[in-house]
């Protein structure tokens, strides 16, 4: 091992490389680094700058350096900001890493490009990750498979609502980049198709094209979660009581034997 005095950034990018291959991403920070390079913190700095100038440096020599999981969270929350502020068109990879502190090379490497950005981003919303846990484990009660679902879209269009009025005025535009997204198989539309498909088959519901339940249930949550807020009309602070509506409303219409 060279000494402490005489280690070039080469040098330092192949302890770094070794490190990578034999314990992962999440062991190659600047603490791992200086330790197996034998040399300082402080020195381990000077050489390389920071763990993301590390991971530039390491990708322009070739070398494959995933981000931590921490880094790529810091990458989708910083989405959520530049996209509510400046909207899914005009946000760039640009803004977004300068808003999570990462180069644009990282947040390249990892998504790809900003096509891929937005599906990681649309793939981590906590609606599409509850329609899909209820497809894959419904409970057998409709209402409360149901409940569930509105209550997870009414409080992520409550959180996000500048987001989602967004989201609505680039759709009415014929925006490009949700055209491209909307071929997506884990799309919540198919994903709440998937839910209902299981009460018709069951034969609870009297429709049995489960696209045709699905779009109508997402009108209901969309006219309560974000056409409400647009007309003046402020949203229930509690969530569960606009759920019930919602779902009281929907089956009356859908299910068989409902009044």
């Amino acid at each position: 091992m060279p000494s402490q005095g005489t280690l070039t950034l080469p040098e330092l990018l192949e302890v770094a490389r070794r490190l990578l291959d034999e314990a992962g991403p999440e062991a190659l920070t600047m603490d791992r680094l200086a330790e197996a390079a034998g040399i300082s913190r402080s020195s381990a700095y000077r050489l390389v700058g920071s763990r993301e100038a590390l991971v530039q440096q390491l990708a322009a020599a070739g070398v494959d350096a995933p981000m931590r999981g921490d880094a790529r969270e810091k990458v989708l929350a910083a989405a959520r900001d530049v996209f509510s502020r400046l909207g899914l068109e005009g946000a760039t990879v640009e803004a977004i890493a300068e808003v999570a502190g990462v180069g644009t090379a990282t947040v390249y490497r990892q998504f790809g490009d900003k096509k891929g950005l937005l599906r990681a981003f649309a793939q981590s919303m906590n609606i599409r990750q509850v329609v899909w846990g209820t497809a894959r484990e419904p409970s057998g009660d409709l209402t409360l498979d149901l409940e569930r679902l509105a209550v997870a879209a009414l409080t992520q269009m409550r959180d996000d609502a500048d987001l989602m009025r967004i989201i609505l005025v680039e759709r009415l535009r014929g925006s490009s980049i949700l055209g491209e997204l909307s071929d997506a198989a884990d799309r919540s539309i198919h994903g709440l198709a998937a839910v209902l498909r299981r009460y018709v088959e069951s034969g609870e519901l009297v429709d049995e094209d489960p696209y045709r339940l699905a779009r109508a249930f997402q009108g209901l949550l969309f006219g309560f979660g974000v056409l409400g807020g647009l007309s003046g009309s402020p949203a229930d602070p509690d969530p569960e009581r606009d759920a019930r509506t919602i779902v009281h409303f929907f089956l009356r219409g859908v299910k068989r034997g409902a009044p």
